[in-house]
């Protein structure tokens, strides 16, 4: 069976992991929907003996935590027919095809919610459930928000509203968020939160960036900031930087990424969230990947 025929993701496996693959050996779309796409393999585990695996093929989607000034995040109450009941969620809403996920966020935040963000952050990946659908969400941090109203689809209602992060808190401490990704991300919140003075951010920066003083114009600043970490050339042309610090040195840094030294042209900007790595002391300039 042809690999391009395979409607999963690409196989992730560590080393020392061979054991546990189960290989596909027939496949057959039973149903394609608006949204579901339901597959029936024939797999052979790695035991030797034949399995049947029914999943979903989903497009992928996003979350979206919208912090407001006042340190508020911004809820939705919406009515989900398979469950027939109204849950308490953060925004959220499915990958069109060839978007990409930051893409989507903007979108969603701005349907559902009716914000625009300045300021985005990627907090992590989940996969909702890994047993029967290949679906996976990644999770923003949307800032400096501005108001424009939101424009929803035909049919989609939602209740909109602010609560404090304890008071979301609480409410899924009482089983009122019950939504997995809505908890899961509350994870996310609660990691970033326990980091305290200390944060983490890995940049990839696009555009003329190479044989301009970026890097070294970075690790100047970087050093002085009292930032450590690390900046390298890539081989595509982009710049890539670990950024660790107290919040306000490493965005004062960021700002500055998003210009460069006056030679020169950024185009774009990628910023993950990551974790504090306690070995790091000093900011390095790396060899190039």
């Amino acid at each position: 069976m042809a690999a391009d025929d395979d409607p999963r993701p690409p196989r992730r496996a560590r080393p020392g992991e061979a054991h546990l693959i189960e290989e596909r050996v027939a496949s057959e779309q039973v149903f394609r929907g608006r949204l579901l796409d339901v597959r029936r393999d024939r797999v052979l585990t790695p035991d030797g003996h034949e399995a049947t695996r029914e999943y979903i093929v989903h497009p992928g989607a996003v979350l979206v935590v919208p912090l407001l000034d006042d340190g508020r995040v911004v809820v939705e109450r919406q009515f989900r027919y398979p469950n027939n009941a109204v849950f308490l969620e953060l925004p959220a809403g499915k990958r069109e095809a060839g978007e990409a996920p930051l893409a989507t966020a903007r979108r969603e935040l701005r349907e559902e919610a009716g914000y625009t963000a300045a300021r985005w952050t990627h907090l992590g990946v989940m996969h909702p459930i890994v047993s029967y659908t290949t679906e996976v969400i990644d999770a923003y941090l949307a800032e400096d928000l501005t108001h424009v109203g939101p424009a929803p689809d035909h049919g989609e209602v939602i209740d909109i509203a602010a609560m404090s992060y304890d008071e979301l808190l609480a409410a899924a401490d009482r089983g009122e968020v019950t939504d997995m990704k809505t908890l899961a991300t509350l994870y996310f919140l609660e990691r970033r939160a326990r980091r305290g003075s200390s944060v983490a951010r890995r940049l990839v920066i696009a555009g003329r960036v190479q044989g301009v003083g970026y890097r070294d114009a970075m690790s100047d600043l970087a050093s002085r900031s009292g930032v450590v970490g690390w900046v390298r050339n890539r081989r595509d042309g982009s710049v890539e930087a670990w950024l660790q610090g107290t919040p306000a040195a490493v965005e004062r840094i960021v700002a500055w990424a998003r210009r460069g030294p006056p030679a020169a042209r950024v185009s774009a900007v990628d910023i993950d969230e990551a974790a504090v790595d306690a070995a790091l002391h000093v900011f390095d300039r790396k060899p190039t990947v």
